[in-house]
């Protein structure tokens, strides 16, 4: 289990990096010619492809894989074939570095409520009674913070504009988005792409939201820019975490100079969905052809067994492709094998599991040489299970 579980999170981080660099390479020609929100709706392409390297492998490739979605599943399937203490390590330290950086994201985000301190109702706002805020928190029953001298510091337009930016995150369910981020952060967190593609992520969405407000504000755009100018210059950032910030470590620049493009049309929009969605399936397909492509054109295998489970003897024969599981009974004795190619020639890896009912008794994995005979034994009693196999490759 430890092992399946290993060879996904590395397939996944692979296809999962790919995405991230097309998104990160197209989100400003994006934004320029077509607008911010469908930048930032290009960010879907991510969790579409993490779905698609993680389904059942497809027998025939969808359409012929590009050479380095080859090479990156090749890799994958590489690494896979690990010894059992080598694996269990590589999970201890992948699932601490899960709960420490959940750990973070609950510390930070608790730090953050403390300090809103107490809060007084105001019409469709929460007024702190700390200097925090502007921002929109809470995932199922949210609400608009601002700090206690938001009403006295800033014109009733300006005040209009920031709820209205607060409200447009509120809608679009945008600290759901940065829940699921933050998730990702979390399950993939020693992969230094991600924590980047985060950053950026959460900066398309603040531009994105802008868009939204000078759209249906478009007389406002000079006292918008003079407002988040404001922000920057006041009191301190809050760093993202799962809430939607005003004030955060966004690059104030880029949401000034975004805010200078002009709206797409109806048409041009229509184009840029198109793309978005031609990006997003071509993402997903050549995931999928990758993995069908490695899998059709994996070896395969004739494996001769002979088993002897406790006196009962037999002499199975499987036939099985690279990195196929096949098991092998005989009464309460029951072993599941996958064959993988080792990167020496002529070797291959037999990762094993071994059950006594629906106990696991061991997780052997061995490196045996073609054609020749490779033996697993368990227990030393009048009775042990001895497993001896024969793998020969299939032209």
């Amino acid at each position: 289990m430890a092992s399946e579980l290993m060879l996904l999170i590395l397939r996944a981080t692979l296809f999962i990096s790919l995405a991230i660099v097309l998104v990160l390479l197209t989100r400003k020609p994006l934004r320029r010619w077509f607008g911010a929100t469908l930048s930032y709706q290009a960010w879907l392409i991510v969790p579409c492809v993490t779905v698609a390297a993680m389904l059942p492998t497809r027998s025939t490739p969808i359409l012929q894989a590009v050479s380095a979605l080859r090479s990156v599943q090749a890799l994958a399937a590489q690494a896979a074939p690990l010894a059992s203490a080598q694996v269990d390590l590589l999970m201890f330290v992948w699932a601490c570095g899960v709960v420490a950086l959940a750990g973070w994201f609950i510390v930070a985000h608790r730090a953050f409520l403390r300090k809103v301190g107490r809060l007084t109702r105001s019409g469709d706002m929460y007024i702190s009674d700390a200097n925090v805020g502007p921002a929109s928190v809470g995932l199922f029953l949210p609400k608009i913070i601002v700090p206690y001298d938001f009403e006295r510091c800033y014109s009733p337009i300006e005040q209009a504009l920031v709820i209205a930016h607060e409200q447009t995150h509120i809608v679009r369910r945008d600290a759901v988005a940065n829940l699921l981020a933050a998730v990702f952060q979390c399950a993939f967190w020693f992969n230094p792409l991600l924590h980047i593609g985060a950053r950026r992520f959460r900066q398309d969405q603040e531009i994105a939201c802008d868009a939204i407000v000078i759209r249906r504000h478009p007389r406002q755009r000079r006292v918008y820019a003079e407002t988040l100018l404001k922000f920057h210059t006041g009191a301190f950032a809050v760093r993202a975490g799962i809430n939607c910030h005003w004030q955060t470590h966004h690059p104030t620049k880029e949401r000034l100079m975004s805010l200078q493009l002009t709206p797409s049309g109806t048409v041009r929009h229509l184009v840029g969905r198109c793309i978005v969605a031609l990006l997003a399936v071509g993402a997903i397909a050549g995931t999928l052809s990758a993995r069908a492509e490695q899998a059709a054109s994996a070896p395969a295998y004739s494996v001769e067994m002979a088993l002897d489970a406790g006196g009962e003897q037999s002499t199975p024969r499987v036939l099985a492709k690279a990195g196929e599981k096949f098991a092998v009974a005989s009464g309460k004795w029951r072993i599941e094998i996958t064959v993988r190619q080792a990167q020496t020639p002529g070797d291959v890896w037999l990762s094993g599991k071994l059950f006594n009912g629906t106990d696991v008794v061991s997780a052997p994995t061995l490196l045996a040489r073609l054609n020749e005979m490779a033996t697993i034994k368990v227990g030393d009693g009048n009775k042990p299970f001895t497993l001896s196999m024969i793998v020969s490759p299939l032209l």
